[in-house]
This record gives C-alpha cells, sequence and structure tokens, in this order.
C-alpha cells in the first residue's frame, strides 16, 4: 500500500492514486481467485493438490491485504485484520460445499457466520477509518451476496457464471474507492483518490486483472465441457469476456475518440483470438496450431505497442515488454489449466498481478498524452 509520501510528478503515481489501485487490485484478485478455488473444487474436488494450491494462492492474496493494511495502521491491525478476513474465505468455503453437496443446514451456518463477519469486519473498517460503521456493512453485504452468487452460479455450472464472478469482481472496484477515501483521510495521505488519473488507473487495474480472470474461466470452463465451445457456461464465460474487452474499449474511446476504440477492440479482439486458438492447440496436441497461434501473438504484441505508443507517446519497445509478459503469462496459465497442472492457482495470481503492473503504466501514457482530460 502507498506510503504518504510527497506525490511524483505523474498524478497517477501519487500516493493516494498507489493506495487506490493497489486495493482495486488485491480485492478484485481476492473475487477471481474465490471462484478459481470453486472451480477447482467442483471440477477436480475439494482434496485435490490443486484445490490446495489455489487455496494457497487466495491465501498469497489475502497475505497481501493483510501487508497493505499493516503498512498503514500497524502489526496489530493487520493480524486482526487477517483473522476476520481468513475466518470469512472459510465461512466461503463452508458456504460452497453446502451449496455443493445440497446441504441446507450447513448453508444456513455459513450466511450466519457471514452476517456475523460483516458485522465485525465493518466495525474493525469503521474504527480504523472513521468510515460510518452502516456503510461499511452495507458494502460488506453487497460482496457477500455477489459472491455467493457467483458460487451458486459456478456450482450449478450455470451459463451466467461468468457474468457473476465479473459482477462482484466490479462490486470490489467500488469497495476499493470507499476504502482508499477513508485510509487516505484519516492517515493524510497525499493525492486525491478519487482524481481522474487515480480512478482511470484503478479502473485500468481492475478491467486489466478481469481479462486475465475471464480468459481463465473460458479455459476452464471449456476444459470441463470436454472442449465444446458451444456448451452453454463456456459461452457465458465468453460473454463476460466480451463484456470486459467492451469495457477496455470504452475506456479507451473516453479518451482518444470512437476511432481508437475501434482500433483498440479490433487489435484486443484478435488477441483473445490467439489464445483461443493457442488453448484448442494445446488440448488437441496440435504443435502447428500452437505454432500459428504463437506466432499471431507476436504479430499482435508487435502490432498492439505501436497502437499504444502512438496513443500514449510511450517507448514501443517497453509496451512490447509488457505485452510479452502478459502473453506468456497466460500462456502458462493456459498450459496449466489444459493440463490439470496444480500450479494453476499460483501462476493465475501472476498473470493478474502482471496487469497492476501494465494498468500502471498505461495509465500514466494516457495521462501524460492528455493532461486536459485529467485535471483533478
Amino acid at each position: 500500500m502507498a506510503s504518504s509520501s510527497p506525490a511524483m510528478s505523474n498524478p497517477t503515481s501519487t500516493a493516494a492514486a498507489q493506495l487506490y489501485a493497489g486495493l482495486d487490485q488485491l480485492l478484485t484478485e481476492h473475487v477471481d481467485l474465490t471462484a478459481n478455488v470453486v472451480q477447482t473444487a467442483i471440477t477436480k474436488g475439494p482434496a485435490s493438490a490443486s484445490t490446495k494450491t489455489a487455496l494457497a494462492a487466495l491465501d498469497q492474496n489475502t497475505q497481501g491485504l493483510g501487508a497493505a493494511i499493516g503498512s498503514v495502521y500497524g502489526s496489530a491491525a493487520q493480524q486482526q485484520f487477517l483473522k476476520l478476513w481468513r475466518a470469512h474465505i472459510g465461512f466461503f468455503v463452508n458456504y460452497t460445499l453446502g451449496v455443493a453437496e445440497h446441504k441446507t443446514a450447513m448453508v444456513k451456518t455459513a450466511k450466519k457466520d457471514l452476517a456475523g463477519y460483516i458485522s465485525q469486519f465493518s466495525a474493525f473498517i469503521s474504527g480504523a477509518t472513521k468510515l460510518p460503521a452502516p456503510a461499511v456493512a452495507a458494502d460488506l453485504q453487497g460482496h457477500v451476496t455477489t459472491l455467493e452468487t457467483a458460487i451458486n452460479a459456478i456450482v450449478a455450472k450455470s451459463p451466467g457464471a461468468g457474468k457473476d464472478i465479473e459482477m462482484a469482481a466490479m462490486h470490489m472496484g467500488g469497495t476499493a474507492e470507499v476504502l482508499a477515501k477513508g485510509i487516505a483521510s484519516s492517515k493524510g495521505i497525499s493525492g486525491n483518490v478519487t482524481s481522474g488519473a487515480s480512478a482511470l488507473r484503478a479502473a485500468l487495474t481492475g478491467l486489466l486483472i478481469q481479462h486475465v480472470a475471464a480468459t481463465g474461466f473460458v479455459v476452464q470452463t471449456a476444459v470441463a465441457a470436454g472442449g465444446n465451445l458451444k456448451a452453454p457456461e463456456v459461452q457465458g464465460a465468453i460473454g463476460a469476456l466480451a463484456d470486459n474487452t467492451n469495457a477496455l474499449g470504452a475506456a479507451i474511446g473516453s479518451v482518444y475518440g470512437p476511432a481508437a476504440q475501434k482500433g483498440f477492440l479490433k487489435l484486443w479482439n484478435a488477441h483473445i483470438g490467439f489464445f483461443v486458438n493457442y488453448t484448442l492447440g494445446t488440448a488437441t496436441h496440435n504443435g502447428a496450431v500452437v505454432k500459428t497461434a504463437k506466432k499471431d501473438l507476436a504479430g499482435y504484441i508487435s502490432q498492439f505497442s505501436a497502437f499504444v505508443a502512438g496513443a500514449t507517446k510511450l517507448p514501443a519497445s517497453a509496451v512490447a515488454a509488457d505485452l510479452q509478459g502478459h502473453v506468456s503469462t497466460l500462456e502458462t496459465v493456459i498450459n496449466d489449466m489444459v493440463s490439470g497442472s496444480k500450479s494453476e492457482g499460483s501462476d493465475l495470481l501472476m498473470a493478474e498481478s502482471h496487469m497492476a503492473g501494465t494498468g500502471a503504466v498505461l495509465a500514466q501514457g494516457i495521462v501524460s498524452s492528455m493532461p486536459s482530460k485529467f485535471t483533478s
């Protein structure tokens, strides 16, 4: 989490902007990694090595959130946060098991425990940030409700699962903003959490992380469906990924106009298609398809880095290097999902975390290129 050091020259890098984006990253990843635990447990079993690794990745995210709290409020607050946060994850696990095994009493107990968590955690947050406890509780209820909905959909293999995960992740963007404002106010952190530049960085962070998560869910559901891309749950996952793409396009268009938005969407949709081809080639052990997909992705890196550099004035070589990181980390996740590797959870976290850095770089370039659009 950002400290209260003096603001850097770019408004996307103030302490407040870093705080907001950092919380957005961690909270979005919390939802995505929880969904990954559920999907992995449903397809491979709750006691499988893959599920245990997915849980470990989720706890790594929890530790990141704890460290963020501790960097501002100290070790005692960090330990209290970790106790409450890990407890609520346990309640979600119990909820999932209850839903999957049709154990009504277990579901009822988990919901009661989650209600207790909302009360305790809202008191903890309110005490630290001076935010009104009822407002915090209402936001936490939104988190619990949207994640319960996503869990229900994943367990039921519903076509709406992808969009329900997306909704639960998007809710956390609002949570990050509320928390960042409370923390910045209570601790006098420099910068403006709600400035246009800060909001852009946080928005790009959340959307880019969701791109990785939504792509991963498409692959997971396709593998579970035996490679049938027409299966309802796979089609629903593809729809959620398309929603994410359109939101990213709208963000670009809001700054650079409809022509840039159209150019972005053409390139971005193409690279998703290349990842689909890579997945199919990997799943069918078709080396020629994999080779072509990798060649196409390399071409995308060249074209998209030129597009971004032209708009933002960022060095094309630096953009290309960052895009190569995205391609490489997501290819690793796809390989894991297709092969059933137990490393899937940790590699998914790495691919998502990479996108937070991408969001920071893009936001800085966009704001630097169009400063009049981002006055505080």
